[in-house]
């Protein structure tokens, strides 16, 4: 589990810097657009690339350094044990629905492999990279959720708490 915190520590970092290079891209055009009149046919759209990359290698370190929101109003409030399989169920069904993500992302990566698609607008990168990047993503925070699921069990001191 040391090595998936240290990789979802290394793409939190990346994703940092992929927002804030999507940041001053945005001002860039902004800057074209309003001062030289001239705006660029690109940034949007790389922008866009490079938030979708950031959202999705960046969720399973917001999951592991406890970032998502929670609403724990009951779950506080539980005895140890109860407080663990509520704590489970809420991760399995996270894992049901990360899974058909992942396998839906799969599926039209090779899709897209294999009828040769390209992402649509000024920038025409093929979508396999796009879709890729989701599939991946997504099955980094299924694992890291699955990693989490093990932890509330096998976790001493404070039961039920969260930790990757």
């Amino acid at each position: 589990m040391k090595a998936l915190k240290k990789l979802n520590a290394v793409l939190g970092y990346i994703c940092g810097i992929l927002i804030t290079i999507t940041a001053i891209i945005l001002l860039y055009d902004v800057f074209c657009r309003y001062v030289l009149g001239e705006p660029t046919l690109w940034a949007q759209q790389i922008a866009a690339y490079m938030v979708l990359v950031a959202t999705f290698f960046g969720t399973s370190y917001a999951l592991q350094s406890g970032g998502h929101v929670h609403v724990e109003i009951i779950v506080d409030h539980l005895k140890p044990l109860p407080k663990k399989i509520c704590m489970s169920i809420g991760y399995i069904l996270a894992m049901i629905f990360v899974g058909g993500v992942v396998n839906s992302c799969y599926s039209y990566a090779m899709m897209s492999w294999q009828n040769g698609w390209d992402a649509q607008g000024n920038v025409p990168i093929p979508a396999v990279i796009l879709y890729g990047i989701m599939a991946v993503g997504s099955a980094l925070l299924f694992i890291t959720l699955l990693a989490t699921l093990i932890q509330v069990w096998i976790k001493k001191g404070k039961e039920g708490e969260e930790e990757c």
